[in-house]
């Protein structure tokens, strides 16, 4: 029935869209979902590798892979569908026009026999590209992140200029191996892979009307270019998706690598050490003759994310009669060494090489930390002291599992079967502060509990910062904490420790050092010795020698080992010289500044007393504004905007842009000509056949010739399109990365104050 072919027609090709349009959704979703997971999981594998894997790697590394990388997966499994059914289409389409002309589709097939050693060098060359490319955008991105954490210093010492030229060189040979990859992929691409369609039918036609000998009607010519035009459309996915797959092997291997590298060693036991039948209590720290280092020295090779090519080294020029000169010396000292290696009283080969062997061995991988032995009770109060360099921050992140044990070391941290989540705060010599509010600093996403919270910050003495800041404790705190000043990031990285009521052992990292003399009076008594911290095991590593008679025990290290250990007394009475474990330069008396500041006390009241109601009103809105600091991103939603595609043609080029279009239309006008003069050839061979005088040959080639001229300016357009394009994309990166560089380095200093660093670095 005509009538159920024509309601075919309508239906097929609309289910068609939907199932197409809903294998998209699922495909896109998949690839988001896939992104999302590649994207979390580095970031749990960048807080577990060792000390050794995380030297082999950058920041500008990690956030490379956890974008561009991850966008390549992303963007792989989005056509992965239509590429997985590619094949199958061709297939069924040769098949369908093997029905219409016969024994000449071998010809079609045979030119796609002769493509593929074609497209296999084609992919191993983009392959070799693509890894460059990713080399030279690691570097790029690795010194835009220095540059952007040490911007405060470039702009001080005006060093933009310099910094730019750097980035650009590294952008230079960055773009050099883009140009060369978008040549090869537009040509490579355009010329022999898409252009196969077009070419196909030609020969096609050319075979079906000279070799077998056979008419061309309507019907067939049609019906074989209808069928050609719907392998188009997998022949242009079927490209892009094997080089879509060959980048996402590439950043799959560099993810493996990543994934791959070495963790922490689990050296923390949880259970009770035991030591002449007695076993340890709850939250103390226990260490039996440990060594520990950074690197472990018998661990194997690391390899990096990104192989570095080998340099050969160019073999120097030499004249002849300098070589056999060389060689007649090398020859007597070897001659002279053997002798000498016999000879009684002289120092043997075997030993300088292995004396040498020894100290590489020795600067290779040196142990930070040697026979360490110490029993931390519970509850009790530790001080560290020692020179600089002498391990005392080693020591605490041994203690937090952060380093690599030697000969099967242990740390003895016995919970009691409580949470391992919060049993152990820790406030490092550098203070850490994260954009959030102040009390978010300080709560850290745990519960908030309003009595504990106050005590906190009375005993770490941020109720006075608390009146100074715009919004209290609801004042943002810029990255890297830029509106606080040392002393008040080392308070809130106390207090963050302090604030868990689940902390059993509390570990401080020097944190006096960054506080006046009578603040840090009031910080060991209220907070490290004070109520709020009481039954804590506390590790305090500091250099003010007043405090350590009113500890419980003192730990004194020198070159990686322990000294002396004990009460302060007993180590005084046995001559230990604290004077030189510490710097007692950095002592400083009370009484000066609490005299200072009891003078300054009234002079404040008054001031606060003759506030008017201007100022208040003034404060008022300064606490408003003070719990904002760093902007929100800016983001467009909906349509593209038609100046976006303006400004995208100007920075490439409007030459590059109009040829780009104007070789599009001529390339797809030749296509539609080719189809009315496939047209014109079939009505004039019906003609003919309904006049019994059959076209000649020389006439057939003529209608050939005409269509193939057709199919070859297609291709070249194909081609000229692809070029243009691709020159055009090079010359708007290069000039979007120059114009956002330079805008970058030029930024005033506040820009950098209210804009997160990873919302910056996205961008490059």
């Amino acid at each position: 029935n005509p009538w159920i072919e024509v309601a075919g027609l309508a239906i097929v090709p609309l289910m068609v869209s939907v199932l197409q349009t809903r294998s998209q959704v699922i495909m896109s979703h998949s690839a988001v979902f896939v992104r999302t997971a590649v994207s979390t999981l580095m970031y749990r594998k960048s807080l577990r590798i060792s000390s050794a894997a995380r030297a082999k790697t950058s920041t500008g590394q990690i956030v490379n892979m956890m974008s561009n990388d991850a966008a390549q997966l992303q963007s792989f499994l989005k056509f992965g569908g239509m590429t997985a059914v590619a094949p199958l289409q061709i297939i069924i389409s040769l098949f369908l026009i093997y029905q219409q002309v016969g024994n000449a589709t071998w010809v079609g097939v045979g030119f796609m026999v002769i493509l593929a050693p074609i497209n296999v060098v084609i992919f191993s060359v983009v392959s070799k590209m693509r890894r460059k490319v990713l080399k030279y955008s690691d570097l790029r991105v690795k010194m835009v992140n220095e540059i952007l954490n040490g911007i405060r210093v470039i702009k001080f010492y005006a060093w933009e200029k310099p910094f730019g030229k750097e980035v650009g060189k590294i952008r230079g040979a960055e773009m050099k191996a883009l140009t060369q990859l978008a040549y090869v992929s537009a040509v490579g691409f355009s010329l022999i892979l898409l252009s196969a369609p077009i070419l196909q039918p030609i020969m096609v036609f050319a075979v079906y009307v000279n070799v077998q000998n056979k008419s061309l009607d309507a019907a067939t010519a049609f019906t074989t270019v209808a069928l050609f035009n719907i392998m188009r459309f997998p022949f242009a996915f079927l490209p892009m998706g094997l080089l879509q797959y060959i980048q996402s092997m590439i950043s799959i291997g560099r993810l493996e690598r990543f994934l791959v590298l070495p963790e922490l060693s689990e050296y923390v036991s949880d259970g009770s050490a035991k030591d002449d039948d007695k076993e340890y209590e709850t939250s103390s720290i226990t260490i039996n003759d440990g060594s520990f280092s950074w690197i472990d020295p018998d661990a194997p090779e690391i390899r990096p994310i990104q192989d570095e090519p080998k340099k050969k080294k160019k073999p120097k020029r030499r004249s002849r009669s300098r070589n056999s000169e060389e060689e007649k010396s090398d020859d007597e000292s070897s001659s002279a060494l053997q002798s000498s290696h016999h000879s009684a009283g002289s120092i043997t080969q075997q030993s300088i090489i292995s004396s040498m062997d020894e100290e590489k061995k020795q600067k290779a991988s040196p142990i930070t930390l040697r026979d360490i032995s110490c029993v931390i009770e519970s509850g009790s109060l530790v001080a560290v002291v020692g020179a600089v360099g002498s391990g005392k921050s080693s020591l605490l992140s041994t203690i937090l599992g952060e380093m690599e044990p030697i000969n099967g070391s242990k740390v003895h941290i016995p919970t009691g079967g409580a949470d391992k989540a919060g049993f152990i705060s820790y406030a490092a010599q550098t203070a850490w502060v994260v954009n959030d509010t102040l009390r978010g600093n300080v709560i850290f996403g745990r519960e908030f509990d309003q009595e504990r919270y106050d005590r906190v910050l009375e005993s770490c003495a941020l109720l006075d910062d608390l009146v100074v800041l715009p919004a209290g404790d609801l004042t943002e705190i810029g990255e890297r904490g830029i509106n606080l000043s040392g002393g008040q990031k080392a308070r809130v990285s106390l207090a963050r420790a302090l604030y868990s009521a689940e902390t059993k052992i509390l570990l401080m990292d020097d944190p006096l050092s960054a506080v006046d003399a009578h603040v840090g009076e009031h910080l060991f008594a209220n907070a490290i010795t004070g109520e709020i911290s009481e039954g804590i095991t506390r590790v305090l590593v500091t250099h003010h020698v007043h405090l350590l008679s009113r500890c419980d025990k003192v730990i004194m290290m020198k070159r990686g080992r322990i000294e002396h250990q004990g009460k302060y007394e007993d180590l005084v009475s046995q001559g230990v010289d604290f004077a030189g474990a510490v710097d007692v330069s950095k002592v400083q008396t009370t009484d000066d500044v609490d005299d200072k500041t009891g003078k300054e006390e009234p002079q404040k009241e008054k001031e606060v007393k003759e506030l008017t109601l201007a100022e208040e009103k003034k404060k008022a809105q300064e606490k408003e504004q003070g719990k904002k600091l760093v902007k929100d991103e800016e983001r467009n939603v909906g349509d593209i905007s038609g100046s976006a595609y303006l400004h995208y043609a100007r920075v490439g080029g409007w030459f590059f842009a109009f040829a780009s279009v104007f070789i599009q239309g001529v390339g797809r006008g030749t296509e539609i000509l080719a189809s009315f003069w496939l047209s014109y050839w079939a009505a004039q061979t019906f003609t003919a056949i309904s006049k019994e005088e059959p076209l000649t040959g020389g006439q057939t080639n003529y209608y050939i010739g005409i269509y193939a001229l057709f199919g070859l300016f297609s291709v070249l357009g194909l081609t000229l399109r692809s070029i243009f394009m691709a020159v055009h994309r090079l010359n708007a990166s290069k000039k979007m990365h120059e114009d956002l560089t330079n805008r970058i380095l030029r930024a005033p200093v506040a820009f950098f104050d209210v804009t997160p660093i990873g919302r910056v670095l996205n961008r490059f």
